[in-house]
């Protein structure tokens, strides 16, 4: 009878935890996909990464992550569709392309040329060119998609989690846009 009983309640609170389990992973799920709402058909295939970078007139923010601080700045890249990209150093994000030139804030670094292409389900951008006229070479690995809210400007951002590499120097890195 003991034995009953004590079955009996391991089967009751194995249900209430499968049960409470399964409630917090269906409500995980659905406020990560709310998270994403302006990128939200998106992904990280070539077509797609190519054509919002390179339909976009906007600054593409490259930095450590969304709130991180640098004494020197932070890359900004502004994509053509001719397969260049200036680039610029700038001091913060700036709402618009117009609102950093009018804040004399885009410090130009040199421009570079641009390939996309597929390896495996991330898209693969690779530079080439000079910057501050020093010859050089970098590769961007786009993961997955981010969105998210600078502290410092109030700004909201949108963009890709990507690996920066350098010389065969690998780090972590985001590529974003500041939102309309």
């Amino acid at each position: 009878m003991k034995k009953t009983r004590t079955l009996a309640a391991v089967f009751s609170l194995l249900a209430i935890l499968t049960i409470g389990l399964a409630g917090c992973s269906s409500k995980s799920s659905k406020s990560g996909s709310t998270q994403q709402a302006s990128f939200k058909n998106k992904t990280t295939k070539k077509a797609d990464v190519k054509s919002t970078l390179t339909n976009s007139t906007k600054l593409w923010y490259v930095t450590g992550a969304v709130n991180a601080k640098s004494n020197s700045g932070m890359e900004a890249y502004r994509f053509n569709k001719d397969g260049k990209v200036t680039v610029y150093n700038v001091n913060k994000f700036y709402k618009t392309y117009a609102a950093a030139k009018k804040a004399n804030a885009l410090n130009k670094s040199g421009e570079l040329n641009t390939t996309f292409k597929t390896k495996g389900d991330n898209t693969v951008i690779n530079f080439k060119g000079k910057l501050s006229d020093i010859p050089m070479t970098q590769k961007f690995t786009v993961k997955k998609t981010l969105t998210g809210t600078n502290k410092a400007t109030k700004l909201k951002v949108a963009g890709y989690h990507i690996s920066r590499d350098i010389d065969n120097d690998v780090t972590q890195a985001v590529m974003v846009k500041v939102g309309n």
